[in-house]
């Protein structure tokens, strides 16, 4: 698993990451503008998702040696044939999410804990309970842009296409929305 978040970081948003870092080398992005905030969201959030689509897709194809270089797609299907054929294959999609989203699901009262040392490290789970709104939120900087800000920017950007190709690797569409956002609010 580690290999594959290696995998992810490098094939598929370093180069997102290397776009952000010349956009704020060559002054088109201040991360302290709100519109240049919003905007980066809008724009690159969808091609951001769609890179991370076309990796999924790869790696659910890609051959596993050590499974007679079967994919993970095929070796699911196979499995599932196997489970329906032996009449084990419930359908049952599993929990309902009312019992699966209790903060103790899954947990075992009485297997043993691990190791006093394991524990120490481990990580623990953030506690959204300490900021009391979204203002608190962004002074903190847990919360950037929120949801209104993004479907205010969507709304006045409306029939721009962020997935078309500008030639620019969506520089050229980044620049276009944060003046049309800039005019919207300026004029």
């Amino acid at each position: 698993m580690e290999r594959n978040w290696r995998d992810v970081r490098k094939d598929t948003l370093e180069f997102f990451r290397e776009i952000f870092t010349y956009l704020v080398e060559i002054n088109l992005l201040d991360m302290e503008n709100p519109i240049h905030r919003v905007c980066l969201f809008v724009v690159f959030q969808p091609r951001i998702q769609k890179s991370l689509d076309e990796t999924i897709a790869s790696w659910n194809l890609h051959k596993v040696r050590t499974a007679g270089n079967k994919s993970p797609h095929a070796i699911f299907q196979l499995s599932r044939e196997k489970a329906i054929n032996r009449g084990y294959w419930t359908g049952d999609p599993g929990d309902p999410l009312s019992t699966a989203s209790d903060p103790h699901y899954g947990q075992d009262p009485e297997a043993p804990l691990p190791p006093a040392d394991e524990l120490q490290t481990d990580p623990t789970a953030a506690d959204y309970t300490e900021y009391p709104d979204v203002a608190a939120e962004r002074e903190a900087g847990v919360v950037i842009n929120d949801d209104d800000e993004v479907s205010e920017c969507r709304e006045i950007l409306s029939g721009m296409d962020f997935l078309s190709d500008d030639g620019n690797w969506g520089i050229d569409l980044y620049c276009t929305a944060v003046m049309r956002i800039t005019e919207h609010f300026m004029g």
